[in-house]
């Protein structure tokens, strides 16, 4: 899947040129990415570790029935990293054809008002969506999801995460249309090994590639406003390999112009629900985490 093509990498760089281009100021310095980091060690020692961190990513495990106080299950897994100083992105789900239904609208209604007096966060509905519904299902849901919040709270910031694998000839995002939504930022889960090379970096992932050219660069706004909401490396051969293949990202990204870099990056450092050991990094690696966190952060 992940295939080393110069035309992939180049269809990254051409939109960055068509960006520049079009700049009042060819040679504005690229603005920092919001950089994060979800680790095994907790919020508040995570800057030690990753020095010049400002974002996490957390999870509310489970589809969430209509009852529940969504707000209770937002706290629950925000407040350490809000405690932290730091900011983090937060998926929640919930059923998508009784979302789409209207069905937990006062429930989102509540936590977009209980945002207001919160820090800063990303609101994540329904992560990976790709993997679970088709793409008319999804944009319906995801619409509803971001109407009713965005009504209660205008500041609420209510995102897309897909899933980068999905991209690369699966067949729910064979027609990607639907999938692009209007969103406040949009995400990829992107991982190298496994189905795609493990020493690809994102412009050599064929279903990152894709997703961003279908919904990134044919979306109003999305240029202005993706990222990646997990980043990681499996079976790769060594830990000094993955820390090449990390710096050798750190460079691609670095080089970007303005407006081509990714607004935000997380990279993904433990076993995930799936307890999988290979997406946590040795040292070296690590290192390279923390090198890519002060140099594009």
């Amino acid at each position: 899947m992940l295939k080393k093509t110069i035309a992939v990498a180049a269809s990254i760089t051409l939109a960055a040129t068509v960006f520049v281009a079009t700049s009042d100021n060819p040679v504005e310095a690229a603005a920092p990415v919001l950089m994060g980091v979800h680790d095994d060690v907790a919020p508040k020692d995570l800057a030690k570790r990753y020095p010049g961190v400002r974002a996490t990513r957390e999870f509310v495990n489970g589809v969430q029935p209509v009852k529940t106080d969504l707000r209770k299950k937002y706290a629950g897994v925000a407040q350490a990293s809000w405690d932290a100083g730091l900011i983090p992105f937060v998926s929640i789900k919930t059923a998508p054809a009784a979302t789409g239904a209207g069905k937990y609208d006062v429930r989102l209604r509540e936590l977009a008002v209980w945002l207001k007096e919160r820090p800063d966060t990303y609101f994540i509905w329904y992560h990976e969506p790709e993997n679970d519904m088709d793409g008319p299902t999804f944009a319906k849901a995801f619409k509803r999801v971001r109407d009713v919040m965005k009504a209660a709270n205008p500041h609420v910031k209510v995102g897309y995460s897909a899933m980068a694998f999905q991209w690369d000839g699966q067949p729910r995002t064979k027609d990607p249309k639907p999938w692009r939504v209007e969103a406040d930022f949009y995400g990829a889960d992107t991982y190298s090994g496994g189905t795609q090379p493990a020493t690809a970096i994102v412009s050599e992932h064929a279903g990152h590639m894709r997703w961003y050219r279908e919904v990134v660069q044919k979306t109003p706004g999305a240029a202005a406003k993706w990222g990646l909401t997990e980043r990681g490396f499996k079976r790769t051969k060594s830990d000094q390999a993955r820390a090449g293949e990390i710096d050798r990202e750190t460079a691609y990204l670095d080089q970007l112009p303005a407006g081509a870099r990714p607004a935000f990056y997380l990279y993904w450092n433990t076993k995930g629900t799936e307890g999988d050991p290979d997406l946590v990094n040795g040292p070296k690696a690590r290192a390279a985490v923390a090198r890519m966190v002060g140099k594009l952060g």
